[in-house]
C-alpha cells in the first residue's frame, strides 16, 4: 500500500509510539534503484555491487539517470562521489525532483546539479547548434524533452524540430567555490543534499556551495551522468524532513479564501492538528479531502480539486474554524511520504455556495 495511503488511516487517531527513535542516516540499498536514459539502455551501464552501497556507471554515453525508488518532496542525501577511471572529461553530477519517464515525457521537470571538468563546445547530433560546457558546478531546472545540446550548454535553444520552448535548461546559480572549478580525477567528494519544497542546499565537503530559495519539483533523488564513464557513487545514505506547504488558489466565500494549515510538521510519532481558518464565521458544514496526489480540476462549483481524494471526512465547522487531529506513524515507512489535504465548506457568501481552501501537502520526517 502506498505510503500516502497508509498515513490516511490515521486520520483522527490517538498518537502510537511503534519503534525506537530512528537515526538520523539511513543508508541507501542501491539495489533498489533504477537506471533509464535518453536514447535507451545502450548509452549507460549502471553497476551495483553485491551489497549495495556502491554503484558504477561505466559507460561512456548520453544522458543517463540512477533514482531511488521513492518519492520526496523533501530530505537529506549524502553520499561519496568519485571518478575513478576513463580519460574523459565531462559531466557527473544529480538530479532531484526526477520522475519515471522523465526522457520520454514532454511535461518532465527537474533540478539538475551537474559538473564538468574542463570547458569544451561541442555539436551532437541532431538539430540544435553547438553549445558550451562551462567547466564547474552548476544547479539547472530542466523542463520537457531538452536535446543533448541543451543540456550540454545549459540553454533553451527553441529550434525545430527537436526542440521547442518548453523543451529547455535554465541555469539557477554557480557554486560558490568550485562554479569555475571542475572535478578531479580519483578524487573522492562528499556531497550532502538538503531540501524542502521551497529551498535547497547542497555542501562539498562540508562546504556550503549552493543555498538556494527555489522551487524544488517532488520527484526522486538521482545519480546524472553526460559522457563520462568510470563514475562511483558509494556509501549513500538519506533522511527526511518534515514539512506542511500550501499550494494551488482556493476559491473565496464570505470571510475571503478559507485556510488549511497545521499547529506544526509532521514529524515521525507525532500528532498534529489540521486547522481549517477563515471560513464562514458561523457554525457551518464541510469536507475534508485526503488523497495521494495534487491535481488542479475544475470542479465546475467556483473553485478547483486540488488533491485527488481517496478518502473524505465530514466536518462541524464551528464560528471560529475546525480542528482534526493527524497522527502521524513513527515508522521509517513514511519518511518522505506524501500526502495532499484539501477542504471545502458550505458558504452563502462564495459563488456558487461552497468555498475551498488552497491546497496542503504533508511529507512525513523527522
Amino acid at each position: 500500500m502506498p505510503r500516502s495511503l497508509r498515513f490516511l488511516l490515521h486520520a483522527g487517531a490517538t498518537a502510537v509510539v511503534l519503534g525506537s527513535s530512528l537515526l538520523a542516516q539511513t543508508p541507501v540499498d542501491l539495489r533498489t534503484w533504477t537506471g533509464e536514459s535518453y536514447y535507451g539502455a545502450g548509452s549507460s551501464n549502471w553497476t551495483v555491487n553485491t551489497t549495495g552501497d556502491t554503484v558504477t556507471q561505466s559507460t561512456n554515453g548520453s544522458v543517463t539517470f540512477f533514482y531511488a525508488p521513492e518519492q520526496s518532496s523533501s530530505g537529506t542525501f549524502e553520499g561519496e562521489l568519485t571518478v575513478t577511471g576513463g580519460t574523459d572529461d565531462d559531466y557527473v553530477g544529480f538530479v532531484i525532483g526526477i520522475r519515471p519517464g522523465a526522457t520520454t515525457t514532454p511535461a518532465s521537470e527537474y533540478l539538475l546539479i551537474d559538473w564538468k571538468q574542463i570547458t569544451q563546445s561541442w555539436n551532437h547530433a541532431g538539430c540544435t547548434p553547438s553549445t558550451s560546457a562551462r567547466r564547474g558546478l552548476a544547479v539547472s531546472r530542466v523542463n520537457g524533452l531538452p536535446t543533448d545540446d541543451e543540456l550540454w550548454g545549459h540553454l533553451n535553444l527553441d529550434v525545430a524540430p527537436c526542440s521547442t520552448a518548453s523543451d529547455s535548461v535554465t541555469e539557477l546559480a554557480r557554486a560558490a567555490t568550485l562554479g569555475d572549478t571542475g572535478w578531479g580525477r580519483r578524487v573522492p567528494y562528499r556531497f550532502r543534499f538538503e531540501f524542502t519544497p521551497t529551498r535547497l542546499r547542497v555542501l562539498v565537503n562540508s562546504v556550503v556551495e549552493f543555498d538556494l530559495n527555489v522551487r524544488v519539483p517532488a520527484g526522486h533523488f538521482g545519480f546524472y551522468n553526460f559522457s563520462q564513464a568510470g563514475v562511483n557513487y558509494r556509501a549513500f545514505t538519506s533522511s527526511c524532513t518534515a514539512s506542511a506547504s500550501s499550494y494551488g488558489a482556493g476559491h473565496a466565500g464570505t470571510l475571503g479564501i478559507p485556510s488549511l494549515t497545521t499547529s506544526a510538521a509532521p514529524l515521525l510519532g507525532s500528532t498534529i492538528d489540521l486547522l481549517v481558518g477563515n471560513a464562514l464565521g458561523s457554525a457551518t458544514a464541510g469536507a475534508l479531502l485526503f488523497g495521494p496526489e495534487a491535481v488542479s480540476i475544475p470542479s465546475g462549483l467556483g473553485g478547483d480539486l486540488l488533491v485527488l481524494p481517496a478518502i473524505s471526512i465530514s466536518l462541524a465547522i464551528p464560528s471560529a474554524g475546525a480542528s482534526v487531529p493527524l497522527a502521524v506513524p513513527n515508522d521509517p515507512f513514511f519518511c518522505g511520504g506524501l500526502l495532499y489535504l484539501q477542504a471545502v465548506h458550505l458558504d452563502g457568501g462564495a459563488s456558487q455556495g461552497i468555498a475551498f481552501t488552497p491546497g496542503l501537502e504533508l511529507v512525513g520526517g523527522i
